[in-house]
């Protein structure tokens, strides 16, 4: 599987990004704190629920805005099927995650993960 597609709303400091990933190789270019490394996190996230950099949740959310949102979606290599993969966080809320429009929410000690079978395991 890769991630053909990203779309970033109020994420770090994207408010709006939608970008095509190519199977092969990509590269990110780009002067510094142009957002390469929030670029990644924003997959990171995707895939774990969670920042690789901050624990805090909400300090992921763009300077005075009340959400963010990260959608993916997943292509088999194999098959060409498709997974659209969402995570959804409004302030003082719970984040939401989305996958093929079922939703999981997370609990106070998640770990996300991303199974062979397109879909997402929960475990705790």
């Amino acid at each position: 599987m890769f991630l053909q597609k990203l779309q970033l709303s109020n994420f770090k400091n994207y408010q709006d990004l939608e970008i095509e990933f190519s199977s092969k190789i990509n590269c990110f270019v780009g002067d510094n704190g142009s957002g390469k490394t929030n670029l990644l996190d924003a997959i990171y996230y995707l895939s774990f629920c969670k920042s690789y950099f901050n624990g805090i949740d909400s300090q992921n959310i763009h300077h005075g805005l009340d959400f963010f949102a990260i959608h993916g979606r997943y292509i088999s290599i194999s098959d060409e099927s498709s997974d659209m993969v969402s995570c959804i966080l409004k302030r003082n809320e719970r984040k939401v995650l989305k996958n093929k429009q079922k939703r999981i929410y997370s609990t106070s000690r998640p770990y996300w993960q991303n199974s062979t079978s397109h879909g997402i395991t929960l475990r705790y």
